[in-house]
């Protein structure tokens, strides 16, 4: 878990009624620190909002708010569309070899159906749309 003191600077509504947020931290960060967040991207978590003014420690007892959470499967299970779509080939890939790919093997079969994907979008293209 990491915990970064931020100021709620913009959000923006989306189509399915989610909403995307843009925050800046209120403290520098260190390479290592970003090099944690990094770590973190596609992973879920929550966004608590308070109050307090800035400067302000706040006491968050993290285990009482995720207790105390309804339960939700859509968070549980939450895979971004380009998550699942790498997992998708991955299971086709190991199915078809019948064993685990390697790094460079699903590397390879990911870019050939990607491209394959692509392609057969663009064929449904007018050509003066995509020439």
């Amino acid at each position: 878990m990491k915990t970064i003191p931020v100021e709620l600077k913009n959000y923006n509504r989306r189509a399915d009624e989610s909403v995307s947020f843009r925050v800046d931290s209120l403290l520098e960060l260190t390479s290592k620190d970003i090099a944690e967040i990094d770590s973190h991207r596609g992973d879920s978590g929550m966004l608590i909002l308070t109050d307090s003014p800035v400067g302000n420690e706040v006491k968050v007892d993290v285990d009482d708010i995720i207790k105390n959470m309804p339960e939700n499967d859509a968070l549980d299970n939450y895979k971004s569309p380009s998550k699942r779509f790498r997992d998708i080939l991955w299971k086709l890939l190991e199915q078809d070899l019948k064993r685990k790919p390697t790094d460079e093997e699903f590397a390879d079969y990911y870019k050939k159906e990607y491209n394959k994907i692509c392609e057969h979008y663009k064929t449904k293209f007018n050509d003066e749309v995509y020439g």
